[in-house]
């Protein structure tokens, strides 16, 4: 394995530990069963993506979900609260601080699921884009 493709595994393996991570940080969210399904879903995907190449389609359907939610999101605090009001406390500007902090975190989902479909998808096929047979030999 080349050394970027080393780092494009090691980066998908640390996208699925955060994805981990944010699940069990929701502990403490009013509504902390969509989030922890969306951000284990995500990992899920992207760990899929990372064992079997061929399964490539599975964080691109993750990033399709996450992009789409993310937008409809980003479409609701546009215009409404600055990137300043992030560190501020969340009665400070009302629920669209929280919505712009979700947003993010879709987004960032989606770009890490999107990251796990192309390296998946570069694996899984040669250079000519036709997919990989295990009867025929691989390029080093």
């Amino acid at each position: 394995m080349r050394s970027t493709g080393k780092l494009a595994a090691s980066a998908t393996a640390v996208f699925a530990l955060a994805c981990a991570a944010s699940a069990a940080l929701q502990y403490n969210d009013p509504d902390p069963w969509r989030w922890v399904a969306t951000y284990l879903g995500a990992g899920a995907a992207a760990v899929v993506a990372l064992m079997t190449p061929r399964r490539w389609w599975m964080p691109v359907v993750a990033a399709a979900v996450t992009a789409a939610w993310a937008g409809w999101l980003w479409a609701h605090v546009a215009g409404v609260v600055q990137v300043t009001d992030l560190w501020r406390k969340m009665s400070e500007k009302g629920g669209r601080v929280e919505e712009m902090r979700e947003a993010g975190g879709l987004t960032l989902a989606a770009l890490g699921c999107a990251l796990a479909a192309r390296r998946a998808r570069r694996i899984a096929t040669d250079a000519a884009g036709q997919p990989r047979r295990k009867d025929r030999p691989t390029a080093a």
